[in-house]
């Protein structure tokens, strides 16, 4: 090993590797925490939202500037990224109101749209339906200021105004207009007005009565419309519960949303003397047609609240453009779509509903296409802290991914609950899709959760139809079965991503659980499931042994193991070995056939030993890996790994130019200049993984000090090396500096370690050098060996 540097200069590159938090997935308990921050604390991984030019958070809030009100909404940093806080627990925030909007007209109504995100709702009082009022996803097209009213209008539909005159009109004029919006209810609206209720005295409380007969007696039927997905419609009849919270759509800005009833009552008709004068009357009260209705499946008389129970909870929303000449698309929304501790799709529930929306009442065409989007959230006299941790917004980047595993040697795909072989030689593969989107799914990063009980032997990412670069992936880097990655930025030009690993199942009876990998971006989420599958011990075995050998790089070194069968038929005659290495940049090279021995010899155990030659180690961690396949029976093939680890000596850190003092010089015999070491003493250290009983050296040599402003004009003098048994001249022949035998770990010498101003590399100069400023080159050769 050699270099060469002016006295002496080194250019190094250190490295270092971190892990990523990506999933996380605490569980949260049911008992409320009444900080806002320890509830964002325990939520799932989420986007950036503080700082994020793609949101918009107006100080206040509100249809128009005379009904104007402080934004609650906040945007806070937690464990796991942003959220934004809509309503905060507490009689202090009682009637309170927040928003949060995407900046810009961002939705765009005639392409596909996904968004994702985790919602949480509480109280103190959850189990009996103490929280209010809850939150709305909304799609409009109005302003990323709008806002309608706190309570039960959500902040989105409109106002009941209690007057003798008002119409279904009246109020969804006071609504967010041309508007769509799904509703996330935590506080049941239904109070039907008592007869002669003078108007304006207590606030209407009816809107959760939705579509109901009110001359029917006895217990009243509040309903709306759910959606059948065997018949693939959405005017299915469901109840409204009594107790309960639901999720519902519909146009707040649209009349026909707004369901009205008739009760006698007293309004004012005049006044007299300043005096209100009353008159008897009837007027209108309303209720909410509920559609793509999704309700507590609890039926009981006081149902645990199905969103307001002080849980994190998922949901997707996936739009469907219209196609064609069409102007109506569909909006699917799912809740708790995904386990909240492993971030799992759960199927299965309902929990899911589907609506068309009529494009004409958001007021957009195929030419102004786009709307805003994004959440709204109320308290009234009850109250409760709601948030939103967003991992998909549209607009930005939608994205998806899955996962599967292939049994190679049976050429099958793995699902859930199947038994493999040990030994079978399997593949595990991620896809990562870029779908569509405004702007490239940025930053990806990873940490696979990888199946237990496989030995990976390689993997890459690949990037087809694009000229992204596939990179190789160090199987050497998992840990308890996970592996770090990063994943080239994803875009319309490079909208896929491959990750394979290849290894093989450990012959060993066991079970491979299932497991979730989150794709994590600046801008986008994704997860994705890999089913679990169980392992059969297999009667056909190959085994290395010892599985892990350490030699010194560029040596030769045979690796030793063995082949066994449950099968008598099974000899060393009728198997056939074949062996190849994996280098630590995952490239592979075949290992020859002749360095390849497999005993036709039983051994003691009944099995039959080989040894496989690998001619020269490569430097590092590399795997060697061992196929064995016997034509005495069907299925005899196995497979092994063992870690080749190759030890190394370089040079490592220095400290750089060597320089010495500046000196007067006397004209006569001869003056040592020791080194400047004004700015620490200089150094240059040995970096060894060799084997333990390796030599090593490190010589020195020069061609002498030269003048800096007349290059062939050499210094009288020359360079010195000086310890405690003497001194010697450095020349072009090389002199030795520092020996050392390795201890078989890795370490790091410094060979100027003791070095004084009167020992190590000197300058002697003689009485004829001519004043200047002189500098040269020393070459350092570092050797293995005596």
């Amino acid at each position: 090993m050699k270099f060469r540097n002016k006295l002496l200069a080194i250019t190094g590159i250190v490295a270092a590797s971190m892990g990523w938090g990506l999933w996380q997935g605490t569980l949260v308990g049911k008992a409320f925490d009444a900080s806002p921050q320890g509830v964002l604390n325990s939520a799932p991984q989420g986007l950036k939202v503080d700082g994020n030019d793609y949101f918009n958070r107006a100080e206040t809030i509100g249809n128009s500037s005379d009904s104007q009100i402080t934004n609650s909404a906040q945007v806070m940093t937690g464990t796991n990224g942003d959220g934004v806080m809509l309503s905060q627990y507490g009689s202090q925030y009682q009637n309170t109101g927040g928003a949060i909007w995407s900046n810009g007209k961002s939705f765009n109504m005639y392409e596909d749209q996904r968004a994702s995100m985790w919602v949480f709702m509480g109280t103190d009082d959850y189990y009996n339906h103490k929280a209010g009022d809850g939150m709305a996803f909304v799609l409009q097209n109005s302003s990323n200021s709008a806002f309608s009213s706190t309570g039960e209008a959500l902040g989105v539909w409109g106002i009941d105004p209690n007057t003798k005159d008002s119409t279904s009109q009246t109020v969804a004029n006071s609504a967010i207009p041309n508007s769509w919006a799904i509703e996330f209810d935590t506080h049941e609206n239904q109070t039907i007005p008592a007869a002669g209720q003078k108007m304006g005295t207590v606030t209407p409380d009816a809107f959760d009565i939705g579509d109901y007969d009110p001359e029917k007696t006895g217990d009243a039927q509040y309903s709306g419309l759910g959606y059948d997905s065997n018949t693939d419609t959405d005017d299915v009849p469901e109840t409204i519960p009594t107790q309960g919270n639901h999720i519902a759509a519909n146009y707040p800005g649209d009349g026909g949303t707004y369901l009205p009833y008739q009760q006698s009552g007293q309004y004012i008709s005049k006044y007299m003397f300043g005096l209100p004068v009353y008159a008897s009357g009837m007027y209108n009260y309303y209720g909410l047609e509920h559609r793509g209705l999704i309700r507590n499946s609890d039926s009981g008389s006081n149902p645990v609240p199905l969103i307001a129970d002080n849980t994190w909870h998922h949901i997707t929303i996936n739009y469907k453009a219209p196609t064609g000449d069409s102007n109506t698309g569909a909006m699917t929304y799912s809740f708790d779509d995904q386990n909240l501790k492993t971030g799992a799709p759960i199927t299965g529930n309902n929990q899911y509903a589907k609506e068309s929306i009529d494009l004409s009442k958001l007021n957009v065409t195929k030419t102004d296409p786009n709307v805003y989007w994004g959440f709204t959230g109320t308290t009234g006299t009850n109250t409760e802290t709601s948030m939103v941790v967003f991992e998909q917004v549209p607009g930005q980047a939608n994205v998806n991914s899955s996962a599967k595993i292939e049994d190679e040697t049976t050429s099958s795909p793995i699902s859930a609950g199947d038994t493999i072989k040990g030994n079978d030689a399997v593949k595990l593969t991620y896809t990562l899709n870029y779908e569509n989107g405004d702007k490239p799914w940025s930053n990806i990063k990873s940490s696979l959760n990888l199946p237990a009980n496989i030995n990976w032997s390689k993997g890459q990412i690949t990037y087809p139809n694009s000229n992204i670069a596939s990179s190789t992936l160090s199987t050497a880097n998992i840990s308890n079965n996970k592996l770090d990655i990063k994943v080239a930025d994803l875009s319309s030009s490079a909208n896929q991503a491959v990750i394979t690993l290849d290894g093989n199942a450990i012959n060993k009876a066991g079970t491979s659980t299932s497991t979730v990998t989150s794709f994590v971006g600046d801008n986008a989420i994704t997860n994705t499931q890999l089913n679990g599958f169980n392992i059969k011990e297999s009667p056909f075995n190959v085994n290395f042994n010892p599985k892990t050998v350490s030699a010194n790089a560029n040596s030769s070194v045979t690796l030793t193991g063995s082949v066994s069968s449950t099968n008598a038929k099974v000899t060393g005659s009728n198997t056939t070995l074949s062996a190849g290495v994996i280098n630590t940049d995952g490239t592979s090279d075949d290992i020859d056939a002749a360095d390849i021995n497999l005993s036709q010899k039983v051994n003691s155990n009944g099995g039959y030993d080989f040894t496989i030659k690998l001619e020269k180690v490569p430097a590092g961690t590399s795997t060697v890996q061992v196929n064995a396949s016997s034509t005495a029976a069907i299925g005899s093939f196995a497979s092994d790994t063992a870690t080749v680890t190759g030890g190394t000596v370089d040079f490592g850190a220095t400290s750089g130019n060597m320089v010495f003092e500046t000196t007067t010089l006397t004209g006569s015999g001869t003056q040592t200049v020791a080194r400047d070491e004004s700015n620490g003493a200089w150094q240059l250290n040995v970096d060894s993984s060799l084997m333990a009983g390796t030599d090593w050296k490190v010589t020195a040599k020069t061609d002498g000090m030269y003048n800096d402003n007349v290059p062939d004009s050499r210094l009288d003098g020359a360079l010195v090396y000086k310890d405690g048994t003497g001194t010697e001249t450095l020349n072009n022949s090389g002199t030795v500096i520092d020996t050392d035998t390795a201890d078989g770990t890795a370490s790091s010498t410094n060979i100027a370690n003791g070095w004084t101003k009167d020992t190590g590399i000197l300058l002697n100069v003689n009485g004829g050098a001519i004043n200047g400023s002189y500098s040269g080159t020393i070459d350092w050769t570092l050797t293995v060996g005596p």
